[in-house]
């Protein structure tokens, strides 16, 4: 039997998850900085906070690019739009497809759970500057 771990509120998890809340996909560099502003913090201290918060299921990592993790509080089944030029995540607005769930595992095998998406080019201001 798989045991739950409780872990109990801190108020630096409060800090990171407000500062997430009112950013838009931010890095944990982008929400260590905001943090360190409120509250004398470490950016290991963001980190394993932001860790926490996935595991707790309160937040989601967003791989849009390879190199920067980003963090949504929108945990919805959703897509995204990353800007190759400024490196800003957005939501996408469209629908989850949910039978894309089904017929990539009809043709594989495997029982899919979900899928991510993320859209990469050029956001309207990166377009404007172009």
């Amino acid at each position: 039997m798989k045991r739950e771990i409780v872990r109990r509120s801190t108020s630096q998890r409060e800090l990171v998850l407000e500062a997430i809340c009112k950013g838009n996909h931010l890095s944990a560099r982008e929400i260590f900085e905001i943090v360190s502003k409120k509250a004398r913090m470490s950016f290991g201290t963001v980190y394993r906070n932001l860790q926490i918060l996935v595991e707790e299921g309160r937040i989601i990592a967003v791989e849009a690019d390879p190199s920067v993790l980003r963090y949504d509080r929108r945990l919805s089944s959703h897509y995204h739009l990353h800007c190759k030029k400024c490196g800003k995540v957005f939501d996408m607005p469209l629908s989850y497809y949910n039978d894309l769930d089904k017929n990539a595992g009809g043709a594989s095998g495997f029982l899919i759970e979900s899928h991510t998406i993320s859209f990469k080019g050029l956001c309207p201001d990166c377009q404007k500057e172009a």
